[in-house]
């Protein structure tokens, strides 16, 4: 195996304490020397990564691969490509496939799967009902047995509290927790944007952000009063996230998770009428954007995740009642994550807790570590190298973003998984940044 000389870049590593620059050897897949200054000498490859951070790649807890079933949307595969073009070695597979992850057999094809792949750790979240139709609870001593990270019926919400609560314990006894997608049915119903403004100039059924805020404060009372751990998934409204910070006051086992769209977009995006803006839960007002960013940055939101959600082209081009809502984030998280750090939302070493250290701990890794002695599995990164987003750049299989054309700036340089080199950027831009 090569070895592999890397020079000039900023090392942060939250969970070592480093945060200073170094130069790199990896040898033999390993990291075996991390000190200043140096010199290049009959190395296999030299990389310069002037301007460039070193961190622990990153860990994403919510991502569709679409395996099995829809695979002409992704597969374990070309949704393994992404991850690693926007620094990604681990990811959590949802369970809202065809068949449901509801049976171990299927928890352990995903894992083979992605290590058949190769290029990052592959982890099936197994469903926490029976078809995730929300009546029977799924063997969860069993799936978790074979590789199951944690349970979620995400795309559908466990609306009955009582077997929410049951769930809850249920995962708790076996050292892990249930993620949930919080929406009252009820009150979304045939809702396709958030109620506002935009959807009423519009015409576009309403979703009205009480069907988020309500099941969020339903988990968080469930968890107060259990002690048993939840975790919300992709946190949107203003309400929402007082409600977590009031139940995290109140010492509930609670963790949170924003998406970079919910970052960075809001229901403006609609106003062209098209689909690519469909999403759930919503984009939602510039309001909530503030505040889910003040929860990241405060620590009440504790990931970024992606929900990186591939739809067919086709399928974006039904009418707004019978889209799939979703679009795909993997190649995004870092520059909407930069553009935080940049305006002063968060800073670096949050970005990157929220992005890699803290989400690997959440599943019971051991984050990577950027310290002589272990295995290579970090991600080089240009914060402020910008970049355009185009059909071309874009590894997934599906290209269902509103972002295409527009101008990023953070971009993936290299990804290190398992000592090797899983991703090198080698596109050149041709355009300056306004």
């Amino acid at each position: 195996m090569d070895t592999i000389l890397i020079k000039g870049g900023h090392i942060i590593d939250p969970e070592n304490n480093i945060n200073d620059e170094f130069d790199i050897i990896v040898d033999k897949g390993k990291i075996v020397k991390v000190e200043k200054d140096i010199t290049p000498f009959a190395y296999s490859k030299v990389i310069d990564a002037s301007n460039c951070i070193i961190s622990p790649s990153f860990t994403d807890l919510h991502v569709h691969f679409r395996d099995p079933g829809q695979t002409y949307k992704e597969d374990i595969k070309t949704g393994s490509m992404a991850a690693v073009a926007g620094g990604f070695t681990t990811v959590v597979c949802m369970p809202n496939t065809i068949p449901a992850i509801d049976e171990p057999s299927l928890v352990r094809y995903v894992i083979e799967k992605g290590e058949e792949v190769g290029l990052c750790r592959v982890l099936p979240a197994a469903a926490v009902t029976k078809g995730r139709r929300g009546k029977q609870l799924t063997e969860m001593a069993l799936l978790k047995d074979a590789g199951a990270v944690y349970f979620t019926d995400d795309g559908a919400p466990v609306v009955d509290s009582h077997i929410m609560r049951k769930a809850m314990e249920y995962a708790a006894s076996l050292g892990t927790f249930v993620a949930n997608h919080c929406e009252d049915l009820s009150l979304s119903k045939d809702g396709v944007a958030h109620e506002g403004e935009i959807s009423a100039a519009l015409g576009l059924p309403p979703l009205p952000p009480e069907a988020e805020e309500t099941m969020v404060a339903r988990d968080c009372i469930l968890s107060i009063r259990t002690g048993a751990p939840v975790h919300i998934c992709h946190i949107s409204t203003k309400l929402a996230v007082e409600v977590v910070a009031w139940a995290k006051a109140m010492g509930a086992n609670i963790t949170a998770e924003v998406t970079p769209h919910h970052l960075y977009l809001c229901d403006d995006e609609w106003l062209d009428f098209h689909c690519k803006a469909k999403v759930s839960p919503p984009l939602r007002e510039y309001e909530d954007i503030e505040a889910v960013r003040w929860g990241l940055s405060s620590k009440i939101i504790d990931y970024v995740a992606t929900d990186h959600a591939p739809h067919a082209h086709h399928e974006k081009m039904l009418d707004h009642w019978n889209c799939p809502p979703g679009m795909i984030g993997l190649q995004f998280a870092l520059p909407i994550v930069m553009e935080l750090v940049r305006k002063d939302y968060i800073t670096m070493k949050r970005a990157i807790e929220a992005l890699s250290t803290e989400p690997a701990k959440k599943i019971g890794l051991k984050p990577p570590s950027i310290v002589e002695g272990e295995k290579a599995e970090f991600v080089i990164f240009n914060p402020n190298e910008p970049w355009e987003v185009t059909e071309d750049k874009i590894l997934s299989k599906s290209k269902n973003t509103p972002l295409l054309g527009r101008k990023l700036r953070g971009k993936v340089k290299y990804t290190f998984f398992n000592g090797k080199i899983v991703y090198e950027d080698t596109s050149k831009e041709e355009f300056c940044y306004d």
